[in-house]
């Protein structure tokens, strides 16, 4: 097929559908879309709340838990452990499909009455109090945490120990207030570097150690602000500027600034690659407009995935392969339309499902096959009566859409979306979002001033623990907790002066959006797409990779 130019349904812009992708929706059975990909995406996001966090009675026991929902749910909550506990059974929920209704209005009357689980918290030790959090030990605070341990006050967060205050970090170890970073270790204050050890301040490095202040390098050592120093020059420049005082670190992030505007700029992050469009790909081939993708192939309109194979349209997400239209997933194939799935193959329009196959419109099963709103079916009955619900879905024009915002239990600023694309509440509510006023914070309550605390690291000690702070940006309350305590002195670092939403705000300002635009190489002036807006891209020197490449190594 030709390619075809849509107008989004929702936003009224244009976009297009080109050839592969409609080979791609013919494969999955679905039809093309009529909504743009950063609709689609923020659709998606909206059910998808990682770090508002709510105290509540559970409904099964009473006992005051910590959830994701708020007591205005129209649904039950129970703690984790009495979710998946034997005490009661998601196969009673059962319903009859009505032939008379729309799919969407059957599944939400599935949806607002049966339990859902507090957190999505799977498989983790001493990790109560983080959300959307799996194979982990000792987190705290930690959103989006897979095979993690010792990691709190982090997004993002994807086999890495002992870490502190990231943002989309993978295989790390010891990192603190980095952004994008891979394979590393002892790596301070830094973004879009690889493989680096015991370095503070870097920007886009590869392979370096004891290095302050880079930008660009590769292979070095005892470097500062891209010069080579001795070791006694390291040791004097960290005596001189002290970790512990915020002017130290205010100086050299001041001055890496100064050289990125100075020095060549890669246009795209990240390596061994074969047509791949988007941003922080990896390991990857035939993956377009796509971002954060540790690896995979042959997908498209995928975000924050750890493999993507043969798959479109897909948020949050470790391993998947042949699906479409779907959040949070954890090891899954053919999945449509569907959200946190674990483990779970031919999931159609289902949520909350683990260890099963061949379900359509269920939520919360467990080892279980051929169920259609959460009752069971023989085989033959199932592949019938699911022909003919996709029958009806194409009828009512919902087969192959993801659910609508109408059935997302949060609002606009209690999801994911807002982070990644921020609205406020009035753009939110003209576009037909809800929005939540009350979000709980506490404030007034401290009971020590920031200038009050003690300064050297030597100082810190369990006192510290039980002193409540006030953020200096948002002044709401915050408290610290013994392991951060004992990493901020251990490693010699000033003690926050924000509390964790502003520190976590601060580092997704940094990142370049989810978004292509096209640009020119500074240098060969070849036309690029480069997720570098273009104000952006009249600061920065940006490279096409092949002219990067040449001037770097």
């Amino acid at each position: 097929m030709q390619e075809e130019t849509k107008n989004c349904q929702n936003c009224k812009k244009d976009f297009i559908i080109e050839p592969d992708d409609f080979g791609f929706y013919e494969k999955m059975g679905v039809p093309a879309p009529e909504k743009c990909p950063e609709c689609r995406q923020q659709l998606r996001t909206l059910f998808r709340n990682f770090k508002t966090l709510y105290k509540r009675p559970s409904s099964m026991s009473g006992k005051m838990i910590i959830s994701v929902y708020d007591t205005d749910t129209p649904f039950p909550v129970y703690d984790i452990s009495e979710w998946w506990s034997d005490d009661w059974d998601p196969m009673s929920y059962g319903m009859d499909i009505d032939w008379e209704k729309p799919f969407f209005s059957q599944i939400s009357k599935l949806i607002n009455a049966i339990p859902h689980i507090s957190l999505r918290n799977m498989q983790n030790e001493n990790s109560e109090y983080s959300n959307q959090i799996i194979r982990s030990k000792n987190c705290y605070l930690a959103f989006g945490c897979v095979d993690s341990e010792d990691c709190d006050y982090g997004h993002i967060i994807w086999n890495c120990r002992d870490c502190l205050d990231n943002l989309y970090l993978f295989k790390c170890e010891s990192c603190y207030e980095c952004i994008d970073c891979l394979g590393s270790s002892k790596l301070l204050y830094s973004q879009e570097s690889e493989a680096c050890v015991d370095s503070i301040g870097l920007f886009d490095c590869r392979n370096c150690l004891n290095c302050i202040g880079c930008v660009g390098q590769v292979n070095k050592s005892y470097y500062i602000f891209n010069k080579q120093v001795t070791r006694e020059e390291y040791k004097q420049f960290l005596l001189k500027y002290p970790l512990s005082e915020k002017s130290s670190i205010d100086f050299i992030l001041k001055e890496r600034e100064k050289l990125r505007k100075t020095i060549p700029q890669r246009s795209f992050f990240g390596s061994h690659n074969n047509n791949v469009s988007g941003n922080h790909i990896y390991n990857a081939h035939n993956i377009h407009h796509s971002f954060d993708i540790k690896s995979g192939e042959n997908s498209k309109f995928c975000f924050t995935l750890r493999k993507a194979i043969d798959s479109y349209d897909i948020s949050f997400t470790t391993d998947l392969e042949e699906s479409y239209q779907s959040l949070t997933i954890d090891k899954g194939t053919k999945v449509i339309g569907s959200q946190n799935i674990v483990d779970s193959h031919d999931i159609y329009y289902s949520e909350y499902c683990d260890g099963s196959n061949n379900l359509f419109g269920c939520y919360g099963l467990r080892k279980k096959a051929y169920c259609i709103f959460n009752k069971q079916y023989i085989k033959e009955e199932y592949n019938k009566l699911t022909q003919k619900l996709i029958e009806h879905m194409v009828r009512n024009k919902e087969w192959g859409l993801f659910p609508p915002k109408e059935l997302s239990p949060f609002a606009y600023n209690e999801a994911i979306v807002n982070e990644y694309m921020p609205l406020t509440k009035e753009e939110a509510l003209a576009q037909g979002f809800r929005w939540k006023d009350d979000i709980p914070a506490t404030k007034g309550q401290g009971t020590i001033k920031y200038k009050d605390l003690p300064k050297d690291p030597k100082d810190y000690n369990d006192k510290l623990i039980k002193e409540v702070l006030t953020c200096e940006s948002c002044e709401k309350n915050f408290k610290l907790i013994n392991r951060e305590v004992n990493f901020y002195k251990k490693n010699k670092l000033a003690l926050p002066a924000e509390c964790f939403n502003c520190r976590h705000e601060s580092r997704m300002s940094k990142r370049n959006p989810r978004n292509l635009w096209k640009g020119k190489c500074a240098k060969c002036d070849k036309e690029i797409q480069t997720s570098y807006k273009p104000e952006d891209q009249k600061i920065y020197q940006i490279y096409c990779e092949k002219c990067y490449q040449q001037e770097v190594y």
